[in-house]
């Protein structure tokens, strides 16, 4: 995976984009629900970087906009359940844990 990806908010606020030689390449939607939760409810990745931790690393600039905003999160995008079940380093911002 090329190390020089960017990732960045999208302009409409409502989630993030990750970004490779001007090309968006991925990207997760976030919505907001009153003032202290939000939800992925879905991620986009280019095929050619399915296999790659762009997925994980977009759902770690949810965790970290949540935890600058105290806000919790629930996913119900099964991508980035996936990942919320496998890294502890998003229990802090997890709203409840959800099965696979």
């Amino acid at each position: 995976m090329p190390t020089d990806i960017e990732y960045e908010e999208l302009k409409n606020g409502k989630g993030f984009c990750a970004m490779y030689n001007g090309r968006q390449i991925g990207e997760i939607d976030v919505l907001y629900i009153g003032t202290d939760r939000m939800i992925i409810e879905s991620t986009q990745i280019d095929s050619e970087y399915r296999d790659t931790d762009l997925c994980h690393n977009l759902v770690r600039c949810v965790a970290e906009f949540a935890r600058r905003h105290h806000r919790k999160i629930l996913s119900l995008c099964p991508r980035a359940q996936s990942i919320f079940n496998k890294y502890s380093e998003f229990d802090d911002v997890r709203l409840m844990r959800v099965p696979a």
